[in-house]
């Protein structure tokens, strides 16, 4: 059997990890992740996001439940995570504490982004990977109708009550009556990934933004402009980034210039008019990801809570950039 079919074979039984591979072939693991990766760039075969070892699992395409043996190897919030999911289908983002969004976003195996529309709004709700578009729009309907995703925001931290009641006194009233009505649901054609991503290599350690206004066009818009002027002037480089709603929101990586040379900092920038704790605590879990300190650019305030935490997360600095900076 040539050891293409051979190789198939044994990842129809289960997930092969190249350490696997190598003792069912008698060969080397490098030998072996080799072989794998060659099945991978012809469609053959997935490498999962979730790790076992460090190493990525490869499975055949289609055969995501198979996953589902090695969720042992996630981390306790990511566990957690998965079997809230599994259990209600459908998350509302919105809903979720910041932990569980970062979460979702990193369970990319069993967690599928839908951009939800529904009367002139774009809503982010994340589905179990074995969960149909037709169910799924019948869970987010009834979620939207209901204004809960089915009792989910009681079983998260008991301090986002706070912060969601803060947050649905600034909804607009045509949100709000959205709400009550069994709204007519659509997913956004043309997101399949959320969210949509341009990464910025920077030309070395002494590149400013300015060097990347010219490869993408994505993030034009009166905030990003600040943003980019305040990086060029101050001598920042960046070197990545991500639009997560345009002309809204970035996630960038940036390089700070100091006196022992440049530092890494993760940057939130997002436009909004009241920055809740919530949105701070979202970039801050987002950077202790990345193991990077946070800076957080807003053109809006800070809610007092806001204010009040800001102190108590050590590696946050804000920074507001408004039309004088």
């Amino acid at each position: 059997m040539e050891y293409r079919e051979r190789i198939l074979a044994l990842a129809r039984r289960s997930p092969l990890l190249p350490s696997s591979l190598a003792r069912a072939l008698g060969s080397d693991s490098i030998m072996a992740g080799a072989m794998l990766s060659e099945l991978c760039e012809k469609g053959a075969l997935k490498a999962s996001s979730l790790k076992v070892g460090g190493s990525p699992l490869y499975y055949i395409p289609g055969n995501e439940f198979q996953l589902l043996e090695f969720t042992s190897h996630l981390n306790e919030k990511d566990r957690a995570t998965l079997d809230l999911l599994r259990k209600y289908g459908v998350l509302r983002e919105r809903e979720c504490d910041p932990l569980t969004r970062v979460s979702l976003m990193s369970l990319k195996d069993f967690a599928k982004p839908l951009v939800v529309q529904y009367d002139g709004i774009e809503e982010r709700f994340w589905k179990w990977f074995e969960v149909g578009d037709e169910m799924a729009k019948e869970l987010i309907a009834n979620a939207l109708s209901k204004g809960k995703s089915g009792g989910v925001a009681e079983e998260q931290d008991g301090r986002k009550e706070s912060g969601q009641r803060e947050e649905s006194k600034a909804q607009s009233d045509e949100q709000k009556e959205s709400a009550e009505k069994s709204p007519d649901v659509g997913f956004a054609e043309s997101k399949e990934e959320v969210p949509e991503s341009s990464k910025v290599a920077s030309s070395g350690e002494s590149g400013t933004a300015k060097s990347t206004e010219k490869s993408s066009s994505i993030s034009s818009g009166d905030f990003w402009d600040r943003i980019n002027s305040f990086l060029s002037s101050n001598k920042i480089a960046l070197r990545e980034r991500v639009v997560v709603k345009k002309g809204k929101e970035f996630d960038l990586v940036i390089g700070v210039p100091s006196p022992v040379g440049m530092l890494s900092y993760f940057c939130k920038a997002r436009s909004k008019k009241r920055v809740s704790d919530k949105d701070l605590s979202a970039a801050y879990v987002q950077g202790q990801l990345r193991k990077l300190p946070v800076i957080f650019m807003t053109d809006g305030d800070l809610t007092k809570k806001a204010r009040e935490v800001v102190g108590k997360m050590s590696g946050l600095t804000v920074k507001r950039v408004g039309d004088g900076s």
